[in-house]
């Protein structure tokens, strides 16, 4: 690996999403500390990608600022499709500069150690899909810009998810997303994808790998929309039980 071949690339999905949210993202991933990297060089070791799928104003411009102040890199996709999460996530993988990818979402916040301990994670089971538990902070906590020293206490208030999902944190060998075509773009809206590439990795041959809880990933509360097309919902649940053991997928093509 040259040295200005980023050891990890962390793809945010987005369309219209700015502000405070999209902010405390950037600044958790940018607060990290990575084992022999200074602060000053974090961005040499840990790029971010921010998929852009159609965001228009004031959002586009709002993203732009973000990435200017946090070192993000904008890859943009002129679009008024439907959202596909996976399309987006794709587009970014493909954008990737390094041998790692850690897919995640605009809404979430990590701990400092959390990208270091996915990286050990790595090192200790090359062949692994990196998975994590997540946490949700609740409404009652202001949404408001977090402060690293401030991590802990957000940790006092949040619950655990009871189900053990791993949509927030999937993070494999960039040749393996490329091997298995990425994640399934006939999953459109929300929903199943997630699961949906954890069945095709161990298919493949992956081992699925859990964080420690002290490596915690957590969810920032907000009003969803994610209910709102159930018939798109039942559809992707449908796709899954049909074609989840198909290992690759986007035969025709992905991430573009």
């Amino acid at each position: 690996m040259s040295p200005s071949t980023p050891k990890i690339t962390a793809i945010v999905p987005i369309r219209n999403r700015s502000g405070v949210r999209l902010e405390n993202c950037l600044r958790s991933l940018r607060w990290q500390e990575l084992d022999g990297v200074v602060p000053e060089a974090l961005g040499d070791h840990l790029e971010i990608v921010l998929s852009d799928f159609g965001s228009t104003s004031p959002h586009r411009e709002d993203v732009d600022a973000l990435a200017a102040r946090y070192g993000a890199r904008i890859v943009r996709t002129e679009t008024d499709a439907i959202w596909n999460r996976s399309r987006v996530l794709n587009i970014g993988i493909r954008a990737a500069r390094s041998p790692l990818v850690l897919c995640t979402d605009a809404d979430m916040l990590f701990s400092p150690n959390f990208v270091q301990s996915v990286l050990d994670a790595h090192a200790a089971h090359p062949n692994a899909l990196v998975v994590a538990r997540c946490y949700d902070v609740p409404e009652s906590v202001p949404e408001q810009l977090h402060e690293v020293s401030g991590f802990p206490a957000l940790m006092e208030v949040a619950s655990v998810r009871l189900t053990s999902g791993t949509g927030a944190c999937q993070s494999a060998a960039r040749a393996f997303f490329e091997a298995v075509h990425g994640y399934d773009e006939a999953y459109v809206y929300w929903g199943a994808e997630d699961n949906d590439m954890v069945t095709r990795a161990l298919l493949h041959g992956l081992k699925l790998r859990w964080l420690h809880q002290h490596a915690v990933m957590m969810h920032q509360w907000h009003p969803t929309l994610k209910k709102t097309e159930r018939w798109l919902i039942l559809k992707n649940r449908w796709r899954y039980k049909v074609t989840r053991r198909q290992v690759v997928k986007n035969r025709g093509g992905w991430g573009v």
